[in-house]
């Protein structure tokens, strides 16, 4: 066990394994297309073996890896955090202003855009993340724990529980000192109890999952598993295009030994076989040669279908199509700005669910402690295709006077700690608001500051200097017309 001083070292270092004493490696298997589609036969059966497939194919597929980190980008996790059953009227502005602060500091604590994307890419590759939380005063670091040894029993708060399986701790006891207090506590109530202590729930709100296929909550079922026997095909029509290559690339010769009406040979054979010997010799490895008394046809299987399609092409649409996303958002020459809008924007949905379901998970730890008890932290619908669109439509509301500064900050890439600190810092510190001021222009002058050339009580528009004048603009002029 070690001491509280070694402790609080560990939540602000946190160590995920000692690299000169590591007797665990992991292992990789690739598994063949049979038994792909028997561990979708049955999932629940074959949770395990499903999830360190995709985890393979994540590696070693540059398809489905894309895919994943295409869905994970989905959401760039702007947020906001805004006061939750309060009321205005009655309200402590000191109070409410102090708890706001120790809100935002906790989220700033999270790191929410470096840590929870990585939760986004083990949900949409594995279905289910298992975290726990190590909390200092200044840091918030999220620990995935081993999805095997996991599972979900209870949900609290509308945030799925994690209950944990001690005896991962058998074989790795050495692993303790890099899991919080609580898993040595528990463990040691698991040494005294086998029996009926080796799966315990962790506690909440620090440790928690994430699903994405929320109304399966039995096992865990990848959302892309379903794609993997297409992932293998790509692989195999790749393959037989590189053999169907090498083989084009091949030739040979044939060197005919006649023969006259009798059957004898026209040309003595041991000198024939000397020529074709000779020929032998010079020729590259790739074209070959025989000596053949009968005349040889070539027999070709290539296909003569002058409107034949590329099959790994083929085969790749049928990658993303059966993942339910279009093709046309990797490389397809028939791209059209509209349908690709729309995938995008359905796409999305997919990746608004899970964000949806972190933030029940931070509101539900944030609401735990004494500060934050009347806020709450609202995720918005916001990725880098729709934040043009959706500060738009914050900035139209702001306009007309509603409450929406905050999410137009938000939505374009500026927290809400952000904007305090950096609107003092500009305005109040260094005075950039009285440093920087827009050049003058026509539109911003009167007459009189302008000495006459600027906008005038007449009506029209300025006077343009001769060289800014057309050929018939000048006639005109030239005629006395106003111009």
């Amino acid at each position: 066990m070690i001491g509280i001083s070694e402790r609080f070292a560990l939540l602000n270092r946190l160590i995920t394994r000692d690299v000169n004493n590591n007797t665990n490696t992991p292992t990789f298997s690739l598994y063949s297309k049979d038994e792909i589609t028997t561990y979708l036969s049955n999932p629940y059966q074959y949770e395990k073996q499903l999830r360190r497939a995709v985890t393979y194919i994540y590696g070693a597929s540059s398809h489905f890896r894309r895919l994943i980190q295409y869905f994970a980008g989905l959401s760039d996790l702007s947020f906001v955090v805004s006061p939750y059953r309060i009321d205005p009227a009655s309200a402590n502005i000191k109070s409410i202003n102090r708890n706001y602060r120790k809100v935002l500091n906790a989220m700033s604590a999270m790191n929410v855009r470096t840590q929870f994307p990585k939760i986004l890419t083990v949900c949409l590759r594995e279905d289910v993340f298992y975290g726990t939380m190590w909390v200092t005063n200044d840091n918030i670091t999220i620990q995935q724990l081993p999805s095997d040894y996991c599972t979900i029993s209870t949900i609290e708060g509308n945030v799925p529980n994690v209950t944990f399986d001690f005896s991962y701790f058998d074989a790795r006891s050495a692993l303790l000192e890099f899991y919080p207090a609580e898993f040595n506590t528990k463990y040691s109530a698991y040494q005294k109890d086998r029996r009926n202590l080796r799966w315990q729930e962790l506690d909440c709100p620090t440790s928690f999952a994430i699903k994405c296929n929320n109304d399966i909550l039995d096992y865990a079922l990848p959302p892309f598993a379903g794609i993997l026997r297409e992932v293998y095909d790509l692989e195999d029509y790749k393959q037989l295009k590189l053999t169907k290559t090498t083989l084009e690339n091949y030739a040979m010769l044939v060197m005919t030994l006649g023969t006259d009406d009798e059957g004898n040979w026209t040309l003595d054979y041991n000198k024939a076989k000397e020529f074709w010997r000779n020929l032998d010799a010079v020729l590259p490895e790739e074209v070959g040669s025989i000596l053949s008394p009968m005349p040889i046809n070539k027999i070709s299987f290539e296909n003569s279908n002058t409107g034949d399609t590329d099959t790994i092409s083929e085969a790749e649409q049928n990658l993303f199509t059966a993942a339910g996303v279009s093709s046309l958002l990797f490389n397809n020459d028939k791209a059209s700005a509209n349908a690709l809008l729309l995938s995008i924007k359905a796409d999305q949905t997919i990746t608004y669910g899970i964000v949806k379901s972190i933030e029940d998970a931070v509101n539900r730890y944030v609401q735990a402690q004494s500060y934050g008890k009347n806020f709450k932290v609202t995720f918005l619908d916001c990725s880098p295709y729709n934040r043009k669109e959706l500060g738009d439509q914050y900035l139209k509301a702001c306009q007309y006077g509603l409450p929406f500064v905050s999410m137009y900050a938000a939505s374009q890439g500026l927290s809400q700690s952000e904007m305090d600190c950096m609107n003092f810092l500009e305005n109040d510190v260094l005075g950039l608001i009285d440093r920087f001021r827009p050049l003058q222009s026509s539109t911003q002058t009167s007459t009189s500051s302008s000495g006459g050339k600027g906008a005038t009580d007449e009506g029209g528009a300025p006077v343009k200097d001769v060289g800014d004048l057309t050929d018939s603009g000048e006639q005109s002029r030239e005629d006395g017309d106003d111009w």
